[in-house]
């Protein structure tokens, strides 16, 4: 039993992981569900002798689940072209529409860290101007210029895993100091 289990997860983590890639990018979820709405129509409409119009009709009806029953596959391949267009649009399009609500949805408390965040890396710019200045006053540039020099070439062979995790934060969370997202 423990072996079938094995088996099963195995190829479901096959399916997984597309999938859990395809949900977290909205734009492509998004053409996803068009594509299945209007392949599943059009296939409805020549499978089952009946017009564009009519075939993205049913569609919208069959997909949305609303089913009014005015136009309904009679052959059995229609029908399972219905039940893939009924599945995936109730698996797919509330993912999107779980996208949708999340970008109107606003942090407020993600927005005032982010601000909070934003003065600081400002303070920080002006006290690193300053120290700067104040060293190049003290022992000259060119003796100023070589230990930059040192830092820099320190610094680009080893990874900053603070500059890293705040640059990922800032990609995922880029707020808009007006209140939205860009």
């Amino acid at each position: 039993m423990a072996e079938v289990a094995s088996a099963v997860t195995r190829r479901l983590a096959i399916v997984g992981r597309p999938l859990r890639s395809l949900v977290n990018a909205p734009h492509l979820l998004v053409l996803l569900v068009v594509g299945i709405w209007v392949a599943c129509s059009l296939t409805y409409a020549v499978l089952e002798d009946k017009g564009p119009i009519e075939g993205l009709w049913w569609g919208i009806v069959t997909g949305s689940t609303v089913g009014y029953g005015d136009f309904y596959p009679s052959t059995t391949v229609g029908r399972a072209v219905g039940a893939v267009l009924i599945v995936s649009m109730l698996v797919f399009v509330p993912i999107a529409i779980g996208h949708v609500i999340a970008t109107l949805v606003h942090d407020k408390e993600s927005l005032a860290v982010a601000m909070v965040l934003e003065d600081v890396h400002e303070r920080i710019d002006r006290l690193e101007h300053l120290t700067l200045a104040s060293l190049a006053a003290q022992h000259g540039q060119e003796w100023l210029d070589e230990r930059l020099a040192e830092h820099a070439a320190a610094d680009a062979s080893r990874t900053d895993v603070a500059e890293a995790m705040l640059a990922l934060f800032t990609q995922k969370n880029d707020v808009d100091p007006a209140g939205g997202r860009p």
